[in-house]
């Protein structure tokens, strides 16, 4: 696998992401974090997703990583290779007939390590 991932690329190994429950549990749709309480806003208003949510949020991203490429590479000082993916998503249940762009952040510490999930948010506005 060539190194680092570029832009139009799938994510490398895609099908193997860690951490996206976790982030999404402890971060991404927490309200009263301090940091991800105002995404966490965003995906309640947007597409009524909340905590109860999880696991429907969790498999959007798996999919939505398995079909979309990187959208932009950002290689740190320190080695590690963050890369971005956006695609669409719709929200769940009676909030079907909406949907929103889906941002999320990934991490490669090292070539062979499995991408880690650092972020997603809603960006844009609902379509309805």
């Amino acid at each position: 696998m060539p190194w680092p991932p570029q832009e139009g690329e799938l994510l490398p190994r895609f099908d193997e992401p860690v951490g996206i429950e976790e982030k999404l549990r402890g971060y991404s749709l927490v309200v009263g974090h301090d940091k991800g309480g105002p995404k966490a806003k965003g995906f309640a208003v947007m597409l009524g997703i909340g905590l109860d949510s999880v696991d429907y949020l969790a498999r959007q991203i798996r999919a939505g990583i398995a079909r979309t490429p990187i959208s932009l590479v950002r290689l740190h000082p320190s080695g590690a290779v963050a890369c971005t993916v956006q695609f669409q998503i719709a929200g769940p249940g009676r909030y079907s007939h909406r949907t929103a762009s889906l941002r999320t952040a990934w991490v490669f510490h090292t070539p062979t390590a499995r991408p880690q999930m650092t972020t997603a948010f809603l960006r844009g506005r609902e379509h309805r």
